[in-house]
C-alpha cells in the first residue's frame, strides 16, 4: 500500500514537472508578438522626409494646443545646442 502511494506521487510530480519544461528563450514570446504587431517595421527609414525638422519652441506650440496648458516661453536661438566633447 505504501509502495502504491510513493509510486503514484513520483508519477504525479514527475507529470507536473514535464509539464512546465520550457525550451524557448526568455522573451521570444513578447519578441514575436512585437513582430507580429508592428505593421511597418521600416516605418522610421520610410518617413524620414515626412518628419518635420523642428526644434522645441516650433513644437512647443502645438504641445500647448494639445493639452491646453500654457508654459513659460521657451528661449533660444537656431544653433545648434550640441555639446561638444561630450563622450
Amino acid at each position: 500500500m505504501m509502495n502504491v502511494r510513493i509510486t503514484a506521487v513520483i508519477l504525479g510530480l514527475s507529470t507536473i514537472l514535464i509539464g512546465c519544461a520550457n525550451d524557448a528563450p526568455l522573451g521570444s514570446h513578447v519578441a514575436k508578438l512585437r513582430v507580429a504587431q508592428t505593421y511597418d517595421p521600416n516605418a522610421t527609414q520610410d518617413n524620414l522626409g515626412i518628419v518635420p525638422d523642428g526644434n522645441g519652441e516650433r513644437t512647443e506650440g502645438a504641445y500647448q494646443a494639445y493639452t491646453g496648458k500654457e508654459s513659460s516661453s521657451l528661449q533660444g536661438s537656431s544653433e545648434s545646442q550640441v555639446l561638444e566633447g561630450f563622450n
